[in-house]
Formats: structure tokens, sequence, C-alpha cells
């Protein structure tokens, strides 16, 4: 009787091919595809296991889809390699490395893992010296384990899966899925109609949301599809486009009666590396104020906060509309990074830098993020100072134990230039380093103490980073008294880019609609006498407009458009508009008439740059009117 049953075992569950083998082998498979998911998500929600029982409660409809999404791989995997062993083993490989780089992407930047990513790729070595010593850690023990499995999976027998003739057919029925899948965010594709029936949705207003309902892989193939603009508008066209300019060339020929040009101005634009008012953060307590000098300017000056859409990161995309005078509120939420995926692709890329004759850009540190060579050269930078380029920096001295030139340093850098500079116009942008995560303890010898119960490795981050910007504050007063000293009319934009997350993401899980965690300080200081503007709260994107302002000069069409952006609506974020007028938030639909109908203009001239054809700077928009 026990060899009958035993007989049985070894025909029915053992045997290669027989019913029961390709049982097991299923169960196998969907539990290894269950594993890779719980991997995906665990990491997604940073390790907390009720978010991820909550996510799986709420939305497993559309983790079945991620599963389904995952057996696609796996199964390009086993055509790829033809092997079990070695498909499980980079399927697996890929998905923990994905993970990782996911969890890595939300813990400092707040924001999940986007194909844009990739493109930085080449500088992983200046990425990992961002990374604090614990993850670095993890990371080399993660990669020196995976070094270890795959030499135990190459001495694991495994035989060939598929024969030459299945093994082609399959790559080409898998490429076409693939390609499907690439193009997600078209509306007749294979792969969003069959998404759309389980369940998943688009949430790009918050990718982190995003990521946590459609699953992290689903999220991550749905910006692979990028698209520019969210949609044409419906009267683009050349007779349109010439009808706009026209308008605001008359208008720019009225507003320029009597004003003078930047003929002999100096514009500095200083874009100061997470600088931000710690004051202005709920709940945290210092010890003192670490900006007395910027805070104390700030009164005297046109000066605010500006009130970015995103918090933690977004450096690139806040210069992008300083110069621009763009909004990334109509960009298609799948061009996450300007910088990277639309600016070297454009024929023409107008910014405030096309009304000086001499533009110069300093950059402390390497120019290899966000595409800044490139982007520069678009924007028609004659020179670009940074770290390793020609020019070369001249000053890269550091402060105490960080690695990062100093505020003094890049300032330093700044007056050489001026003094070097004729009497002709000068556009300036300095773009520092000084105050860039991660902060260390002992990096600083900190005056300044966090009163709030907090542990250690927290409190001594904030007392880093508050040490800092004090160092930008002392550095700052030096170098407006340096300014005070050039016998030429220098105006000095300065502006903070994001709040820290690194270090703050404890407020922000508290207090995760405050606008507190999305403004940063500005401020414009002319050497000579200027007006004091009011604006109070602004979006990155006029900011250029209230320069031009201060300083009363002859405008191009196109400014004297953002001049009106700039009164009727002063901040653009998230699909919201802060009516100046009232002073409340409403959506597009809910705007008065006259600024609906200038947002659909403000649209059309973004479109027609950004993906149409350019009409405008043919016609003369961005140009002084003769």
């Amino acid at each position: 009787f026990k060899l009958n049953i035993t007989g049985y075992i070894e025909k029915n569950f053992r045997k290669e091919g027989c019913f029961m083998h390709k049982v097991k082998n299923s169960c196998q498979t969907i539990l290894f595809l269950l594993l890779a998911h719980f991997i995906l998500i665990y990491f997604h929600c940073q390790f907390n296991f009720q978010d991820v029982w909550e996510n799986t409660m709420n939305y497993w409809h559309n983790y079945l889809f991620n599963i389904f999404v995952l057996y696609v791989f796996y199964v390009s995997c086993l055509v790829l390699f033809n092997r079990q062993k070695y498909a499980w083993f980079w399927f697996f490989t890929s998905t923990v490395l994905f993970a990782m780089a996911n969890y890595l992407k939300l813990s400092y930047r707040n924001v999940p893992l986007l194909p844009s990513d990739f493109t930085q790729i080449f500088e992983l070595t200046h990425i990992i010296q961002m990374l604090n010593e614990i993850h670095v850690m993890i990371l080399l023990i993660v990669l020196g384990m995976l070094v270890v499995a795959f030499l135990l999976v190459t001495k694991i027998k495994s035989k060939l899966i598929f024969t030459t003739k299945l093994r082609i057919g399959s790559a080409l029925f898998l490429w076409l899925i693939i390609l499907s899948m690439y193009y997600s965010n078209h509306h007749y594709s294979p792969y969003r109609v069959m998404a759309t029936t389980f369940g998943i949705t688009d949430v790009y207003w918050d990718l982190t949301e995003d990521y946590s309902s459609n699953g992290p892989l689903v999220g991550f193939i749905k910006n692979l599809d990028i698209q520019v603009m969210e949609e044409k508008p419906e009267n683009y066209s050349y007779e349109t486009m010439r009808e706009i300019v026209n308008k605001y060339k008359e208008k720019a020929t009225e507003t320029n009666n009597g004003k003078d040009t930047l003929e002999n101005h100096t514009v500095i634009f200083i874009l100061s590396e997470s600088f931000v008012d710690p004051l202005r953060i709920p709940t945290l307590k210092l010890s003192d104020d670490p900006i007395p000098y910027i805070r104390s300017l700030k009164n005297e000056t046109t000066s605010g906060v500006m009130l970015g859409a995103s918090f933690g990161g977004g450096t690139a995309d806040v210069e992008y509309e300083i110069l621009t005078g763009f909004s990334t509120n109509y960009l298609h939420p799948s061009l996450t990074i300007p910088y990277t995926l639309l600016v070297p692709n454009l024929n023409e890329a107008p910014n405030i830098t096309n009304v000086f004759n001499h533009k110069t850009a300093v950059h402390s540190y390497n120019a290899s993020l966000y595409r800044r060579k490139e982007v520069y050269e678009k924007f028609g930078f004659e020179r670009f100072f940074y770290d390793g380029g020609n020019p070369e920096l001249s000053y890269k001295e550091t402060i105490e134990n960080s690695k990062y030139i100093s505020d003094k340093s890049a300032y330093q850098e700044v007056l050489d230039i001026l003094n070097n500079h004729g009497d002709d116009n000068l556009f300036l942008l300095l773009t520092t380093m000084q105050n860039h995560i991660p902060y260390k303890k002992g990096q600083y010898s900190n005056q300044f103490q966090v009163l709030n119960e907090l542990d250690e490795q927290k409190k001594s981050g904030i007392e880093t980073y508050v040490q800092g910007i004090h160092y930008t504050d002392v550095a700052t007063k030096n170098f407006i008294e340096e300014i005070n000293q050039i016998d030429k009319p220098i105006t000095v934009f300065f502006f903070g880019d994001h709040l820290p997350s690194d270090i703050f993401d404890r407020y922000e899980e508290k207090n995760n609609e405050d606008l507190a965690f999305y403004k940063t300080d500005y401020f414009i200081y002319s050497n000579f006498e200027t007006p004091k503007l009011d604006y109070s709260v602004v979006s990155p994107n006029v900011m250029s407009s209230i320069v031009l302002e201060q300083l009363n000069v002859k405008l191009t069409p196109y400014y004297v458009l953002l001049d009106e952006v700039k009164k009727t609506l002063p901040v653009i974020r998230w699909g919201e508009y802060l009516v100046q007028s009232d002073g409340s938030f409403v959506t597009e639909d809910d705007l008065p008439e006259n600024a609906q109908e200038l947002v659909n203009v403000y649209r059309m001239i973004q479109y027609d740059i950004n993906e149409g054809a350019q009409y405008s700077i043919e016609l003369g928009m961005f140009e002084f009117v003769r």
C-alpha cells in the first residue's frame, strides 16, 4: 500500500508536465508574484504594515492588476533568459532594487520614483553622496546579498524552457503588451482599457497617493508615456496667436511710454538651496532667530513668500518657472521635470535672459543634475561657471565639516564677475548648494538649539540645517554690503526653492495640507532707490515680472501679459488660483470671466512654446516693440 501511494505521488506530483506538477508550479508562481508585490507596497509605505493592510483592503482590485503586470515582467524574464532560475533571480533583483529606489526617493524628496529619474543614472555617484550613512550601508548590504544570491543561483541545475520558435513568438507577443504599456496615457491603448476595467485611476495631483492606490508598479508605468501639455487649446492656430501677440504689442507700446530700458542694469537671481524661515514651520521652537539680517531686509524691501507646488524637492521646477515665467500647473503630470524632459528638446526656449545683452550662470556644484549645461545653453547663457567646468569656479571653500561649497564662496564668485564686467547690462543666475541635504551631526558647531522634544538624530539634523541657513544669513549680509560699494545699478532677487523634507517630515505628517510647508522666502533688493511693492504671496512663475516692475523698465509683450497674470492671479498651483481681488483660492471654473480669459491666453502662449509651432516667437511676443 505504501509503495502504491509513493508511486502515485511520484507519477502525479513530481513528473514534469503532469497536471499536478503544473498546479504546483502555478501556485509557486502566484506566491512569488504576491511576495514581489508585497515588497513593492511595503517599501512604498515606508515599512508601515498598517498602511499596507489598509491599502490592500481598499484597493485590492487595483493590486490584482499589479499582479498581472508583474506576471508579464516575469514571463519577459523567462523569455529573455530561457531558464527559470535566472528569470526568478532577475525578476526579484529588479523588484528589490525598484522598491529600494522608490523608498529612498520618498524619504528624501517626498515623491515616488519616476521614469524621468533614470535620466540621472550616470550621476549615481553624486546621488549616493547625498544619502545618509545608514541608507548607504543598507544599500551596500542588499547589493552584497544579491551578488551572493546570484552565485548560488548559478549552481542550481535548470533546463531550457522554450523552443526557439516558441521563444520568438512569445517575445513578439510580449513586445506588443509592453508597447501598449508604454502608451498607457493614450485612451485607446489596450493596456489602459484593461487597467481602467480593474479600477486604475489617475491621482496625478498626489503621486504618492497615486502609487499607493494603483500600486507602485502601475503608477510608475503611467509616467512612462510623457506628454507635454494636458490638452491642445481648441482654437490654437497661427491666426489666434497673431491676434494675441498684436494685442499685447499694443499694450506694450502703451505701457513702455516714458520708461527706461535695462541698458546698464545688472540683475542677479539667487536660488538659495533649501532656504526657508524655520520660525514659520508649525510647532518648531528654536533658541534664537537664525536669520536676523534677512528678516530685517525683508521688512525694508519688496518681499514675501513664494507658494510652490512641491515639498522637500523640485529645485529645477522652481528654477524653470522663475526663468521662463511659465507655470508647471499646465504641464501634463507625466512631465515631472521640464529641465530634463522638455527644455533641451525645444527649438527655442524664451526666458528672462532674452531681455539682457549678457547672461552668466554660476552653480556651486557640478553641472550633472537636471541637464543644466544643455538647459542653460538653450536659455542663452553665454558662460556657465560650475565645479569642474570650463570656466571653473575660483572659490570652493566649505564651512567646517560640510562637503558643499559655502554661500560665502558662491557670493565671492559673483562679485568677481561683477567687478570684471563692463557697463552693459548683465543677467546673472546663482544657484547655491551650501544647505543641501544631508544634515549630519557634527557638520557644524551648532549655536541654535531645537526646544522641541525630539529624538537626537532628528534634533541634530534640524539644528545643523538651522546653523547652515544662519551662515547664509551672515554671508548674504556681507554680500549686500559689497553690492552697495559697486558704482552701478544692481538688483538682487533672493529666494529659497523648497523646504528640506528629510528633517521636517515629522511635521509634514501632522500638517499634510498646511501651506507653511510649501512657502519659501524671497526679497528683491536694489542698491539704488526703488519702490517697495506689495506681493506678499506669489507663485514662482510671476517673480521675474515683479523684478521688472520694481525696476520700472520697458517690457516685452510677454512680460506685459505676465504682469496681468501677476496682478490678477498671483498664485497658480495644483489646479487652483489665488484671486488677488478677494484673496481666495478657487478652481479655474470658478474664476471671474476676465480671469478665465487671461488664463486661456497665458496657457495658449505656453502651449505654443512647449508643444506648438512657436508662432509667438516668430510674431515677436518675446521681443521689445520697436
